[in-house]
């Protein structure tokens, strides 16, 4: 029972949050498009660059979105003049945990500064934009190819498309992964209000592998179009997301959350192992963009 009503308080202190978050704009966005891309970035400045570069690339007409999540000073500045090549980046930087919280020992209890909080902003702001479509990549998650086509799926039956959760456990399989996801805004908001990633069950069905973004998946249910998640042959942990097979994005999954760690594992995977296979992870991402720029030449 106590356990219950601490989940309700610290839900709604969350909401409560949320509804005050505040971020800084670095960049604008010059152009004006019914498509955005949108990625929250912490703390992996190549990553996001060469995902951006792609984006650009086979998109050149739509808007990005990028939130900086918290990230040390050093990337945020390598992000931001790295960013200004592009005439279609939106750039901002999140307030996080107020002094006072952290002064009382509140900053780990809420989500001052969550991937899910960075998702609800982006897609609110999106919402706001009056944008038709969104699309939703990780930082470390690279096109392959246009992904335009699925823009035309939705329907009355599908109000939420992308990558199906299934590579930790098939709990998840009925879930979407927030490393690819597409969806209408302002439809989304319309269904399920400013707060549509959260729900409650995330909290109490699956506790130990749920995430909170999540919880729009859930409400989503049953009005879902999934792309399939299917490990590379060679490379660790490096996944494609694939529909009728197609190849449409890799995802590199581990390119910051190494970060502020010396030694031990992670996963169960070892720190420096993850280090050295994410390093061949970005070469391989590089070469996918440099092949993509080949072909869009020669075409």
């Amino acid at each position: 029972m106590l356990q219950s009503v601490r989940k309700i308080v610290r839900f709604g202190v969350n909401s409560q949050i949320r509804k005050r978050t505040h971020a800084q704009i670095l960049l604008q966005s010059k152009i004006d498009s019914p498509t955005a891309f949108s990625i929250v970035h912490w703390n992996a400045p190549d990553f996001l660059l060469l995902t951006v570069s792609q984006i650009e690339l086979l998109h050149p007409n739509s808007k990005i979105y990028i939130l900086d999540n918290g990230s040390l000073q050093s990337n945020l500045a390598s992000i931001k003049q790295g960013l200004k090549k592009f005439n279609n980046v939106t750039l901002f930087a999140l307030f996080g945990c107020p002094k006072w919280a952290k002064k009382y020992g509140l900053s780990n209890m809420f989500e001052w500064q969550s991937g899910t909080n960075g998702l609800q902003f982006l897609l609110n702001y999106s919402a706001k934009q009056s944008d038709e479509i969104t699309v939703f990549l990780d930082q470390d998650c690279i096109l392959s190819k246009p992904v335009d086509w699925f823009f035309s799926r939705f329907s009355k039956d599908v109000i939420l498309i992308g990558a199906r959760d299934r590579w930790r456990s098939r709990k998840l399989s009925k879930l979407i992964h927030c490393s690819f996801m597409i969806l209408q805004p302002k439809r989304i908001h319309q269904l399920f209000g400013e707060s549509s990633f959260y729900d409650m069950r995330t909290e109490s069905a699956l506790p130990i592998f749920c995430d909170p973004y999540q919880g729009l998946s859930f409400k989503a249910l049953g009005k879902m179009l999934y792309l399939e998640p299917r490990m590379h042959p060679k490379i660790p942990l490096l996944t494609s997301y694939e529909y009728n097979e197609t190849v449409y994005a890799w995802h590199a999954w581990y390119s910051s959350r190494t970060i502020g760690a010396n030694c031990g594992s992670l996963d169960g995977h070892s720190i420096s192992w993850l280090r050295d296979v994410s390093k061949i992870e970005y070469e391989f991402m590089m070469q996918l963009y440099r092949d993509t720029k080949t072909k869009l030449q020669i075409s």
